[in-house]
Order: C-alpha cells, then structure tokens, then sequence
C-alpha cells in the first residue's frame, strides 16, 4: 500500500468510526503525509529563517550600516512579490510534489555556496545581493507549495486541524530559527551557521521525496496566460471575507514584521548586547512564537472567535513599539515573548480562515496573493532602515509601529466580517 492509501485509510478509519479530531496534533498522528510535510517544512522554514539573521547579521559586520541590512532584506524578500502570481499557477497545475523537489534542490545547493563563501571570505556587500536574491526567488515557490499541498493530504473533516498545524509551524520557525541562528552565531560564527542551515534543507528533500505525488486535473494545463495569473485576484475581490484576511494579513506585515530584520541593531546599539545577546532576545521571541501557535492549533474555539485576528495583531504591534524603546534587556526579553505569541496567534488564525474559505482548484493562486503580503515585507524593511538611517532605529519602529495601529483600525471598520 502507498503512502497516499495508507494515509488516507486511516484517516477515513478515523472518521467512519466516528471518532473526531482528538488535541491540537490530531492531523498528525493519523496522516503519514502530513507528518512528513511537517518535518519538512520545519527543517526548511528554520532554515530559511535561520539565514536571514545571519545575512542581517554579516550586512551589519561588512558595512556597518542599517540601511544596507535593509537592502539585503530588501533584495531577499522582493523575488516573492514578483515570482508570488507564476508559483501560485504552478501550484494549481504541476504535481506539487514535483515542485518541491526541484525547489528545496536548489535552494539546498544555495545555502552551501553561500556556506563556503562565507567560510573562505571570499562574499562582498555585492555578491551577498546576488546570493540573497537567489534564494528568496527559490523560496517563493517552497512557500505557497508546502501550503497548499495541506488540502492534497488530509480529509476534509480533519483540514481545520492540519492548517492550523501547518500554519502554527511555518509562524514558529519564523522566530525559532532567528533564534537558533543568533546563538550558533555566537558559537560557531556566520559561516557554521549558513552549513548548519544547509543540512536542514538536505533534509527537507529527503522529506519531500517521501511525500505522495499529487495529480492535477488536466483540464487545468493551459498556459500561463494573463487570465491564469490574476485569476487569484478576481477570487479574492469577489469575496468580502477574504480581502478583508489579505488586508488585515498587509499591515503588521510590512509595517511591524522589520523588526525581526532589524534585530541584530537593536541588540548593539539600543541594549548593548553582543551576539550572544542577540540569541536570548531572538529565543525569546521563538518561545511565545510556540507558545501561541500551538494555542491556536489546540483550539477551534480560538480560531473561529470573532475579532481575535484584530485583537492579537493590535497587540502584537503595540508590543513590538514598547520593545522598541526599552532600554532594559530583561524587559525586552518579555516584552519580546509576549508579541511573539500574540504575532503566531494572529498569523495562523488568519491563515487557517483563509484556506477553509478557498477552493482546491484555486488554492495556490488564492495563497500567491496571500504571500504577496509577505512579498511587500521588504518594502517594510528598506522604508524602516532608511528611516533607521536618518532618524535612529528606535523612532523608525515606533512611527512605523503607530502606523500600524492605524491601518488596523481602519481595517477593522472597512471588514465587519473581521469583527462578528
């Protein structure tokens, strides 16, 4: 029997019997697939995550300058707002299965350059862009694949429990790996850190290749016609739910996220810390990023109440400005923890209502034009460093933060379906 049947047997063993979905893991002890995307995802997520903190971190050794950090965000994240619409079309009409193994193959092979030519000296400022944007445009098609394959692998019965899981573990490693590499930094230096997060994505192929194929329909094989890519587009505009979880996902996205980015300033030059220092502040953040994650997956009652995407974003962003200001390290540390759990929290609620409200047929180009969100993230992180370079960190956070704040009201009244 396949991994496909296996999977599927017992799951429609599960729901014949009738048993209902048991604790936030559910999805995972009964779908063999599941697991693995799981695992795979949170070795090439961490991985991700993992190198961008090391990036930020090398940007500021070589030249110093807050600005440039923001340009190397910049020029890492912009490959997604451009490759987010021909991703999400390949998603709906290739074998995602297929997609991921060319993918993670490649960015695999990225992160060992950028290993080796870290460890010889051998990268410059200009060679670091090259190599960023290379890996930001191979992950613009591991992002949407890894989420939309969710629907392939589990039934329908248990797909509230497995997309909060999924979304619970990209949200975490967006923390937990900054934080792992903050401290393997410290340990092993930039050089180490970039292999280690190499040996992650070995593994996320592996895992990818044990997944089941995933047919498509092949009706749906048309060419990738201007009609096909904005087709997520005209499904999002005709639905008032889901404009109104894309807005709400836009704000503290490009607006509050930078701060992530911006870490390695905060921990020089506004606590005084080295990268040591830089590790506990980032792990603090990983460990609420847990914490919230895992409470939204345990909870159905916690995904579908009223306004909680609005009440966790608010505070989240409110957080990350008093974070901005302290000088105090302890009081950074759970000033820290707390928005890392109220940003999980808000991320897979809104996720997790997204996919339940999205057809499988057009569940890659709907989620394309969710992670454009994610794709204007480095227009956040270049309008923050600018604004960090002519003012100071602290006070381009907090006016990007009130922002925020801002947008989200507006949001709130524009979307009653956010509310009620």
């Amino acid at each position: 029997m396949s991994l496909k049947q296996a999977t599927r047997s017992s799951a429609l063993a599960a729901v014949d019997s009738g048993e209902q979905p048991i604790g936030m893991m559910h999805s995972m002890h009964v779908y063999a697939g599941f697991r693995l995307l799981m695992l795979g995802t949170l070795a090439t997520n961490t991985a991700f995550w993992m190198y961008q903190v090391a990036v930020g971190w090398l940007a500021l050794e070589m030249t110093d300058s807050p600005f440039f950090v923001g340009l190397a965000g910049f020029t890492g994240g912009i490959p997604l707002l451009i490759l987010s619409l021909p991703a999400g079309v390949m998603v709906d009409r290739i074998d995602r299965r297929k997609i991921l193994l060319i993918a993670q193959t490649g960015v695999m092979i990225l992160a060992g350059i950028f290993a080796f030519s870290v460890g010889v000296d051998i990268l410059h400022p200009w060679s670091m862009l090259v190599l960023v944007a290379a890996y930001g445009s191979v992950m613009s098609f591991i992002f949407p694949t890894r989420t939309a394959i969710v629907a392939s692998l589990v039934d329908r019965a248990h797909l509230g429990n497995a997309i909060a899981l999924n979304a619970a573990t990209q949200n975490a490693t967006r923390v937990v790996g900054p934080s792992l590499a903050g401290v393997l930094i410290a340990l092993i230096g930039a050089s180490g850190t970039f292999a280690i997060a190499a040996i992650l994505q070995l593994f996320a192929l592996y895992t990818s290749h044990k997944l089941p194929s995933t047919p498509t329909d092949a009706s749906a094989h048309k060419g990738m016609s201007w009609q096909s890519l904005t087709a997520g587009f005209r499904v999002v505009a005709k639905s008032p739910v889901l404009t109104a979880l894309i807005m709400l996902a836009l704000a503290p996205t490009i607006l509050v996220m930078p701060y992530i980015n911006l870490m390695p300033v905060f921990a020089r030059d506004q606590l005084d810390l080295g990268s040591t220092g830089l590790g506990v502040l980032l792990a603090s953040v990983g460990l609420g990023t847990v914490v919230g994650s895992l409470a939204v997956a345990r909870s159905q009652k916690l995904r579908s109440m009223p306004g909680a995407q609005l009440v966790t974003a608010t505070i989240f962003t409110i957080l990350v400005l008093f974070f901005s200001i302290t000088p105090m390290a302890a009081v950074a540390a759970v000033l820290l923890f707390v928005a890392g759990a109220a940003s999980s929290a808000y991320l897979a609620i809104n996720q997790t209502q997204l996919q339940l409200n999205v057809e499988d047929e057009v569940r890659g180009r709907v989620l394309s034009v969710y992670l454009l969100t994610w794709g204007m993230l480095p227009l956040g992180q270049l309008f923050v460093g600018t604004l960090a370079n002519v003012t100071s960190t602290p006070t381009a956070m907090v006016v990007s933060c009130s922002i925020s704040v801002m947008c989200i009201g507006i949001i709130a009244r524009r979307y009653p379906s956010l509310r009620s």
